[in-house]
Parts: C-alpha cells; sequence; structure tokens
C-alpha cells in the first residue's frame, strides 16, 4: 500500500481486522489487500454475503479463474481464489460446519466482507484465535466496532481504521489502535479527520500506528487480480 513511510502488512498466518462506515474506503483498500495475498500458494475463500460491487468486477474480469463453492461444500484443498455467497442467518448452520472444516484443515486464507454477518457462534473465534498456528490467516471487514466479535479485537495482528460515523465508535476503536505521530510531533488518532479514502493502519506485533494513503484505483486493483490469476507463477502482487 502507498503509506507515510515503511509499514509492514500480513503474513500468511496473521489476522487482519478492517473497520469503517460505508464509503469510508475500507472495502476498497481490503480487496486491494487480497490482492497482494498468497492464493498461489494456499487456497482463500472470498465470504461475499453482500454481493461488493468490486469483487464481482473482479469475477466477471476473470471468468473461470476463481471457483465458486457453496457453503455446504468442503473447504478446498487446491491453491487458488475461490468465492462463496451464502444468505445471512438462512446459511448459519451451514456457515459454522463450513469453519469447523476450515479450522481442522488448516492452511487456508478467509476474506470476509462483513464481519457482522458471520454467525456468532464458536467457530470463528476458535479460528481467530488458533489462526497462527493453523495458517489460517483472514481479512474481515467491520463497518461498526460495536458489532465485532471480541476474538476478531483481541487476536487481530493488524487494524486499519477509517472514518467512522458514531462518537460511540470512536471510543471504542480508540482502545484498540494507538495514536500515529506526525512529523511535527502531532498525535493522530481514530477521531483525527484524515483525507478521504486513508486510514491509520496499527501494527500490534510493533504497538506502532501510521498513517496510510488511500489504496490503488479500482482499474489498477483489477489489474493485479488479472496478472496474477492468468500466471502459474507463484507471484505477490505490490500495490
Amino acid at each position: 500500500m502507498q503509506n507515510e513511510g515503511a509499514v509492514r502488512g500480513p503474513t500468511e498466518q496473521q489476522r487482519t481486522l478492517i473497520l469503517g462506515r460505508t464509503g469510508s474506503g475500507k472495502s476498497q483498500f481490503a480487496i486491494a489487500l487480497l490482492s497482494t495475498q498468497n492464493w498461489h500458494e494456499m487456497p482463500w475463500v472470498i465470504v461475499d454475503y453482500k454481493g461488493e460491487d468490486l469483487i464481482e468486477e473482479i469475477l466477471e474480469a476473470n471468468p473461470g479463474k476463481i471457483k465458486s463453492i457453496k457453503v455446504t461444500d468442503n473447504p478446498p484443498t487446491k491453491p487458488g481464489l475461490y468465492y462463496m455467497r451464502p444468505t445471512p442467518k438462512v446459511d448459519d448452520d451451514a456457515m459454522e460446519a463450513f469453519l469447523w472444516k476450515v479450522w481442522k484443515k488448516g492452511h487456508l486464507g478467509l476474506f470476509f466482507d462483513e464481519g457482522y454477518m458471520v454467525p456468532e457462534k464458536d467457530a470463528f473465534d476458535v479460528i481467530m484465535t488458533q489462526g497462527r498456528t493453523l495458517y489460517i490467516p483472514v481479512i474481515c471487514l467491520y463497518q461498526r466496532p460495536a458489532w465485532m466479535s471480541r476474538f476478531a479485537v483481541a487476536q487481530s495482528d493488524f487494524r486499519a481504521v477509517f472514518a467512522l460515523d458514531d462518537e460511540r465508535d470512536e471510543k471504542t476503536a480508540s482502545q484498540f489502535v494507538k495514536p500515529a505521530k506526525s512529523e511535527t510531533g502531532e498525535l493522530i488518532t481514530v477521531k483525527t479527520e484524515l483525507p478521504p479514502y486513508w486510514c491509520l493502519w496499527y501494527d500490534v506485533g510493533l504497538g506502532k500506528s501510521s498513517v496510510l494513503r488511500p489504496a490503488p484505483d479500482k482499474q489498477t486493483i483489477l489489474g493485479n487480480f488479472k496478472r496474477r490469476l492468468g500466471s502459474s507463477k507463484k507471484q505477490r502482487a505490490i500495490v
């Protein structure tokens, strides 16, 4: 990602939490991050509850390159990108069963476009708790901190916070994302009004926050997916 100074990104074992109101830029940022992950080395499943427009465009631009699977299927074993479109509430039991299978299998990445729609049961929390050891990286998006699983926060390795609407959400987010420091020494917090689509990026391992500029534009992201999906080499995008 473009940023103010070099920052670390997640590895194949780590969990990333992305917060922000609708229109804040969190989805494009998350999908750009997904475009850099190691799905040429292990399977990654996109769990698309809402039908995200950019994900739909990626699917349309790469026919046959991203395999659609059902929530009742077993987790994929071959490297690559996979797409799942569960129905909220209706598929909760099937999703819980699928996540338990992922936990048992390991070595599989998960991308949730709406984390609050994941069943509030046990499998997701266990994956967040044990995912590092099991090689189950997770990218999970939430619109509001109040809707998050406590394990999504406690076990995440990176936390991105985009613009939030509610003062209560800002107060909650400030409890688990430290301020960044500008070149002039000014503290930049989750309450600081940043330019559109910028975010605060907190590296839990380093205990340090940075300010990130917007994710690449849509055409760049689409191009990264197309290039990587069309290649047989194990390469990672640089965005």
